[in-house]
């Protein structure tokens, strides 16, 4: 779908690269610049072995990589050069660090109107919070998942996910697909700020909408094992492993059928949403309890399907490539890396019909890997001049 469109990927460690994984995995030329002497941060992450890190692998596979030394003026200009001959750039440096080497968007667009400039950061590069440094952690805080997140009586939790940097990764791919698609009219580029707590905060159904309706009365709490506020919505405790079940008013009287041996659909207390909400915690030990009399989680899963029961099992990531579904669907993958050996990544995540399910992950590039093409495509540098780049520790 984007083939012939060409990325600057000026990004580290998640946000950036969660996004140009995307537009790389859609047909986009991605070119990863990398600082000296190490590149991407995250080619330290774990799991790193004899220099290799997997982390960075998942990441940044398909992308090309060219090394930059970007605490000079000569790797500044280049830079500038390169975008000019991009579609977009994209960037997660601290607030005001590009800024300071003439890679600005009013700068690389006043050259180049048509460019599409797309910034990540946790509070946007405007208000009084944008000069912050952050991480994901800090987005969700701000945003409020830990505060809806845990015990009711216990402290507030982070989620497992990294929904800040992740999440502002998606939009900003789905910004700068909406700006490339704009540009086929007007031939303008766009600079897209993308805050990673705005992000998070738009995820919010009701939290923000439902007490300002209601004067504050009906504010979300922490709920534990419960979700929200809609028991018997939650997780249990199966015969073998974890169950979540999320069932609402529409479902609760196929739920009674299921699970009639207990009687459940005679019990008046749990008739109505209130009554279910009111008795949440008998209603959890009674469903647990007839769900563990089941053989098997499989057992109880296949009677509660067949009783149309939005249910399913509580996968641990690590174990998700033993799942039928998982492998059905190609949603984990393989990247056969030539240093660290076959390694597990969630596989790409669109269907389409101009998409064929790939056969075979692409590699995440060397350090430093395609400098030499990329300088020589673009902007035609014979093998002298790159040698003289390279001398001068330009490039690498």
């Amino acid at each position: 779908m984007l083939e012939g469109v060409r990325v600057l990927d000026l990004t580290q460690y998640l946000s950036g690269p969660a996004c140009t994984l995307l537009l790389a995995g859609l047909g986009a030329e991605v070119i990863k610049v990398e600082p000296g002497p190490t590149g991407d941060a995250a080619r330290l992450l774990p799991i790193v072995k004899d220099g290799h890190s997997s982390y960075f692998v998942q990441q940044n596979r398909g992308k090309h990589s060219i090394g930059v030394d970007f605490s000079s003026e000569a790797g500044c200009a280049l830079i500038a050069d390169l975008a000019a001959e991009c579609d977009v750039f994209i960037e997660n440096f601290g607030h005001g660090v590009l800024a300071k080497r003439g890679l600005d968007p009013d700068t690389l667009r006043a050259g180049s109107p048509s460019l599409i400039y797309a910034s990540i950061s946790t509070f946007g590069r405007t208000g009084s919070k944008a000069h912050l440094p952050g991480f994901d952690l800090i987005a969700q805080a701000y945003a409020g998942v830990p505060a809806l997140t845990g015990e009711p009586d216990g402290a507030p939790l982070g989620a497992g996910v990294p929904f800040g940097d992740v999440g502002a990764g998606m939009m900003a791919f789905g910004a700068i697909s909406a700006a490339l698609f704009s540009r086929t009219s007007t031939g303008q580029g766009q600079f897209l700020d993308i805050s990673m707590v705005e992000t998070i905060f738009n995820m919010h159904p009701f939290a923000v909408q439902g007490p300002s309706v209601t004067d504050g009365k009906a504010r979300l709490r922490r709920t534990g094992r419960h979700f929200g506020s809609v028991p018997p919505a939650g997780t249990y405790k199966g015969p073998e492993g974890w169950i979540a079940l999320h069932v609402l008013d529409n479902q609760w009287s196929r739920l009674c059928d299921a699970a009639e041996s207990i009687g459940l659909g005679a019990m008046e207390r749990f008739a109505s949403a209130q009554g279910r909400a009111d008795h949440r915690y008998e209603l959890l030990e009674l469903l647990e309890s007839w769900m563990q009399s089941y053989p098997s989680d499989d057992a109880l899963i296949e009677h509660l399907e067949a009783h149309r029961i939005p249910v399913g099992r509580v996968v641990d990531p690590a174990d998700a490539h033993t799942e039928p579904w998982f492998v059905e669907q190609g949603a984990v993958a393989v990247v056969d890396d030539p240093e660290r050996g076959p390694i597990n990544v969630p596989g790409f995540p669109f269907r389409a019909t101009s998409i064929a399910r790939r056969e075979r992950e692409p590699l995440a590039p060397k350090l430093g890997e395609h400098t030499d093409r990329v300088l020589t495509d673009l902007l035609g540098w014979d093998t002298d001049r790159i040698a003289a780049a390279r001398g001068a520790g330009t490039v690498f």
